[in-house]
């Protein structure tokens, strides 16, 4: 693996980062100064300001439709969304966001944490599509259109709505507040029945309630490019 990737994985930078790092003469590869980000690394020392960097993680991605019952978590007294997912690497495993226990379909399972920080972080705007359906006229959902002012104080605005018949409605956000969808409908005076998550950025659930698969490295790419 390349110098400059190395450090990349290793340490949750870009590349960009990675490589300014190797030619300030920070970086040493079995106690030597390394100055070509390009040199291929694997089981040498790896060193930054006199710190062992440790050999990167494969990373993985996983697609999880998650069923009502599961707690968005790692540990927890009540079954949790790892309890669903039978891979080798589960015990390094996070969720990218929740999903309330009641909610379901899509979320993400992963072990890198700059890929989380993507998915989850404002500033980046991914896209999350929601299908409720919902107790009262769903023509108030429109107002979401405008935008809300929730009882936190919080303004909440979706991106897009689309009434499908007259009990659900499909909602687009790119934040991901505690209940976001769930109170933003109910200050519209719309009360949820029931509530799944079909798209995260431009992927889009396709495994069935409880069911599993790894994303590839393009599907990762759907999801925090736009």
């Amino acid at each position: 693996m390349r110098l400059d990737r190395y450090l990349s994985k290793s340490l949750g930078i870009s590349r960009r980062e990675a490589k300014r790092l190797i030619l300030s003469g920070r970086v040493k590869v079995n106690g030597r100064v390394a100055k070509d980000p390009s040199v291929s690394v694997d089981s040498e020392r790896v060193e930054v300001d006199g710190g062992k960097v440790e050999k990167p993680k494969e990373k993985v991605y996983i697609m999880l439709n998650k069923p009502p019952g599961f707690v968005s978590s790692t540990r927890d007294i009540e079954p949790t969304v790892l309890d669903l997912v039978n891979h080798p690497r589960t015990p390094e495993l996070f969720p990218v966001g929740r999903l309330d226990k009641d909610v379901r379909g899509l979320l993400i399972l992963t072990n890198d944490g700059w890929f989380a920080h993507v998915v989850t972080s404002p500033k980046h705007h991914v896209e999350k599509e929601y299908e409720a359906k919902v107790e009262g006229d769903v023509r108030n959902a429109l107002k979401l259109l405008e935008g809300v002012t929730l009882r936190d104080g919080h303004f909440a605005k979706a991106l897009r709505v689309e009434i499908i018949d007259h009990e659900k409605v499909r909602v687009v956000i790119d934040e991901g507040k505690y209940h976001q969808v769930k109170r933003m409908l109910a200050a519209v005076g719309l009360n949820v029945k029931d509530l799944v998550r079909v798209r995260i950025g431009r992927l889009t659930l396709d495994v069935e309630e409880g069911e599993w698969r790894e994303l590839s490295e393009e599907e990762v790419r759907k999801v925090v490019e736009r």
